[in-house]
Parts: structure tokens; C-alpha cells; sequence
């Protein structure tokens, strides 16, 4: 049962570890820090990458229950938050995809010379 106990702290323990990421990539992409969001995200992928390594046990213990509970939360309103603020970004993203799609298409249709008249 202490080993079980122990199991439990640790993956709670890794469950605070992703909602601190969650945090520094909700605070880069406030400060449009995409490439810091990036960086974060892929450390969050480690730290769950090590939770299924050893298990993700629902403790049986009320309070780290709750604590990983909350410590979800957080995570899923942390990343709701950046969805948010990534989308003008996106749209930018894809308005300039297809600006430079159309132009390949226009320079393949009409030669590469003519776009730059």
C-alpha cells in the first residue's frame, strides 16, 4: 500500500509539473512568444510521456484525487486560454498561405516573370 501511496504522489507530482508548463506557455503566447509556447510544448510532451511511463493511476487517496483534478483544470483552461489567443495568429498564418499559394499558381500559370512587373 506504501508503494501504491508513493505511485500516487509521483504522478500527481508530474501533474503539477505540466500545469507549471501550462502556465509559461499561456504566458508566452500572452506575449506572442510562439517559438517559448513551442519550447514549453514539447517539455509538456516529455512530462507525459513520463506519466505513461509508469502509469496513470487514479489515486485513491481524497486529497491527491482532488489535487490531480484541479492540477487538470487547470491545464484544460490554460490551454483553452491559448487556443484563444493563437487563432488571430492562425488566420494570419493561413491568409499568408494562400497569398503565396495563389501567387505559385499565378506563376505557374503565367510564368514566374510576370509577378514580378
Amino acid at each position: 500500500m506504501i508503494d501504491r501511496l508513493h505511485m500516487e504522489e509521483k504522478i500527481v507530482e508530474h501533474y503539477r509539473h505540466m500545469a507549471a508548463i501550462s502556465q509559461r506557455m499561456l504566458a508566452a503566447a500572452t506575449a506572442d512568444d510562439w517559438d517559448r509556447v513551442c519550447e514549453a510544448e514539447k517539455e509538456c510532451a516529455r512530462v507525459i510521456d513520463d506519466l505513461s511511463m509508469i502509469g496513470d493511476l487514479s489515486p485513491t487517496d481524497p486529497a491527491l484525487r482532488r489535487q490531480k483534478l484541479e492540477l487538470m483544470q487547470r491545464v484544460l483552461a490554460d490551454d483553452a486560454a491559448i487556443r484563444l489567443l493563437s487563432q488571430p495568429w492562425l488566420k494570419k498564418l493561413d491568409a499568408l498561405l494562400q497569398t503565396t499559394d495563389a501567387k505559385a499558381r499565378l506563376g505557374r500559370a503565367y510564368g514566374a516573370d510576370t509577378l514580378s512587373r
